[in-house]
C-alpha cells in the first residue's frame, strides 16, 4: 500500500480505498462503502504535492460524500466567518 493510500484510508476510515496512478502524476482515488457504493475523484499532482489543496480537495471529498449520503454537515464546518452580534444605535 502506497504512502498516499494509506493517508486516504486514515482520512476515510469508513470506506475501502484504492489509488491508482495516473499518467500527469496525479491519482484516481476511490472510495468503496459496505453496501458497494463507489465513489470516485481525480486528484492533480499539484492538489497531492501542495498542503492547502490537498486539505480542499480532502473538504470537498467530504462534502461530496456527505451530499451521497443525504448527510447534512454541520453548520459550524459550512462558516468560513465568525458570527458576531450586530451593532446597536441610539438616538440622543
Amino acid at each position: 500500500m502506497s504512502l498516499i493510500q494509506e493517508k486516504f484510508s486514515s482520512l476515510f476510515s469508513q470506506y475501502s480505498v484504492t489509488t491508482q496512478a495516473r499518467p500527469d502524476g496525479g491519482i484516481l482515488l476511490t472510495l468503496r462503502d459496505s453496501e458497494g457504493k463507489v465513489f470516485k475523484r481525480a486528484l492533480t499532482y499539484q492538489q497531492l504535492h501542495n498542503g492547502d489543496q490537498l486539505s480542499w480537495a480532502i473538504s470537498a471529498i467530504r462534502r461530496d460524500l456527505a451530499e451521497q449520503a443525504s448527510e447534512l454537515p454541520q453548520i459550524s464546518m459550512l462558516q468560513s466567518q465568525q458570527r458576531f452580534a450586530l451593532p446597536t444605535y441610539h438616538s440622543l
